[in-house]
């Protein structure tokens, strides 16, 4: 892409120590049917200790004319990472896509229409995420586990809602207005943490209400590709743990009065689904099912709740509790 181009729409494509990752996602994106200069790929290395700089480089030489600019970001985190990436994005509207992604061939081209064509232009546009697997998955395993839609029909998202981080886009203007990614928010390194985009969201709907319009499109398609590890109760309790306690710290831009109602529902939400959890045994109905969806509500109001009492619980994504400590 010649230097004095500018691209319609920016992709900001964040990665730590997944060097082994990013010949696939990248093939995705250099192969879309958008046009080459119309966008760019800015992948942002997060602190990574791995070969992560020589397999960009690499696929630069390999392929001269992809629209790929490298960018280092040394504090470990995700929302420092994603803050970096769309600071410096040159693009009108920016586009965010995780390293274990494969977009469809009409990803970027579905977006740019959607805020090009729709009248008044959305501040943000999201797709559907759909789960892909390079190892088997166990045969109780769920696709729904890791399935992200909005419905099969295009519509606008009502208030409160929010797109999923590997497939969200938004005019460049309205995260900068909004002040980009909360950095307390989200993974930082093997650490498991939520909910960085979640926030900004918020932050949009509660400062901007009816104004902010989220436009969501089930042909933005992304095809995410699920870890072995994640396939387990294990994993999927603790990221709805993780959840609820996220949920907590976002609840500090509510007042006082509903952080209240918030701590109070959190205990009646905890005994209302425990109970139901354990009315919802059955025999013969396989306990890793009933695990994941019947004590994953359980779980995250049990974080929630922890984390209103100043408990604090961090874990790392292939292991068990790393530590704990009180605010």
């Amino acid at each position: 892409m010649p230097a004095s181009s500018k691209p319609f729409i920016s992709v900001v494509l964040c990665t730590h120590n997944r060097a082994n990752l990013l010949p696939t996602v990248l093939s995705g994106l250099v192969a879309q049917s958008l046009t080459t200069s119309a966008y760019e790929i800015i992948v942002v290395d997060n602190a990574s200790t791995d070969d992560t700089s020589g397999v960009l480089r690499q696929i630069q030489v390999q392929v001269p004319t992809a629209p790929i600019r490298l960018l280092y970001e040394p504090t470990q985190g995700l929302g420092y990472a994603r803050n970096t990436g769309w600071s410096n994005a040159k693009g009108r509207y920016v586009a965010f896509i995780d390293d274990d992604c494969l977009p469809a061939k009409n990803w970027l081209e579905v977006l740019l229409d959607c805020f090009q064509q729709l009248k008044p232009e959305p501040w943000s546009v999201g797709g559907r995420i759909i789960p892909v697997y390079d190892a088997p998955k166990p045969s109780w395993f769920k696709d729904a586990y890791e399935t992200d839609t909005w419905g099969d029909q295009p519509r606008f998202l009502l208030k409160g809602e929010s797109f999923t981080g590997c497939n969200m886009s938004f005019r460049r203007e309205v995260i900068e207005r909004f002040g980009g990614f909360d950095v307390d928010f989200g993974m930082k390194g093997d650490k498991l943490a939520l909910a960085e985009e979640t926030q900004l969201f918020r932050k949009i709907w509660f400062e901007a209400g009816e104004a902010f319009n989220c436009y969501y499109t089930p042909h933005a398609v992304m095809h995410h590709n699920i870890d072995p590890y994640k396939m387990t109760v294990s994993y999927q309790l603790k990221r709805a743990f993780m959840s609820g306690q996220a949920s907590c710290s976002m609840a500090q831009l509510e007042s006082l009065f509903h952080k209240s109602v918030l701590f109070f529902g959190s205990i009646a939400q905890l005994i209302w689904k425990s109970l139901l959890a354990v009315s919802r045994v059955r025999s013969g109905h396989n306990w890793r099912n009933w695990a994941v969806e019947e004590l994953y509500p359980v779980m995250s109001h049990c974080g929630r709740f922890m984390a209103f009492l100043g408990v604090r619980m961090s874990f790392r994504q292939r292991s068990t509790v790393q530590r704990v400590h009180c605010s």
